[in-house]
């Protein structure tokens, strides 16, 4: 089986040396695929220098900040192409530790699921050294995902997941209209709607110790009205797998 790890950059030279390095040291083998949005901080520079070293490191450099919705569309597709069996989301700072990308391919390659979620609210709130405001934010944010679309996903803006590539095919990421993180939120539901298995596994989330957050309130509110509109838009949509 082959496994492929997208991760968009913008600025995260302080972290993406060691995230490589952590990678390519699991247990399990994993290709990684970074998608660069021509970071001011010479983030890209550092990844093809690593390329010497790290012969399962790819990198797309695109033009500007285009968004983390695109970013993922492109990594996708280039995953399709070069026909990987198992394709993962997962950040560059850190906060999703490197270690639990052996369990969420275990949890689809052994265990059966369609899509697996690295979840910091199945079992409580497992987030470190996030402000108060920003947990609350975040965990009201997955309820109202939840009362509006009717999933079961604690989680639901997640961006710590392995899908199976059949998922990603017939979810037809270019579709998705969401760009940030309403793009994870419309992922998830589209896989759902599609009768996946999807599977929540516990993840302690720590915030970043090195770079800048990329979150906004622009972020936020992207997602709380995409929301309402996904599920409309929804109402009139059929879901069928190819």
């Amino acid at each position: 089986m082959s496994n492929i790890v997208i991760i968009p950059t913008y600025n995260e030279k302080e972290n993406i040396t060691e995230m490589v390095k952590a990678i390519s040291e699991l247990p399990v083998s994993f290709d990684l695929l970074i998608i660069d949005d021509n970071s001011p901080d010479g983030t890209g520079t550092i990844v093809k220098s690593l390329q010497q070293y790290y012969p399962n490191l790819f990198i797309i450099e695109r033009e500007g900040k285009l968004g983390l919705g695109t970013a993922y569309i492109e990594g996708f597709n280039w995953a399709l192409e070069h026909k990987y069996d198992y394709i993962f989301e997962m950040d560059a700072d850190f906060s999703h530790n490197p270690e639990d990308l052996v369990r969420l391919y275990y949890t689809c390659a052994e265990d059966g699921a369609d899509l697996a979620i690295g979840s910091r609210y199945i079992s409580g709130v497992n987030v470190v050294n996030w402000p108060l405001g920003r947990v609350l934010m975040s965990y009201c944010a997955s309820i109202y995902v939840r009362l509006v679309t009717g999933m079961r996903i604690k989680d639901t803006t997640a961006g710590f997941k392995c899908y199976r590539s059949d998922v990603i095919r017939n979810i037809k990421p270019g579709h998705i209209r969401a760009v940030g993180y309403g793009f994870q939120i419309e992922m998830k539901f589209t896989a759902w709607k599609l009768g996946y298995k999807i599977v929540e596994v516990p993840i302690v989330f720590t915030d970043r110790k090195a770079g800048i957050s990329k979150m906004s309130g622009g972020i936020f509110n992207e997602a709380f009205w995409g929301v309402l509109g996904m599920k409309l838009r929804s109402l009139f949509t059929k879901y069928e797998r190819v």
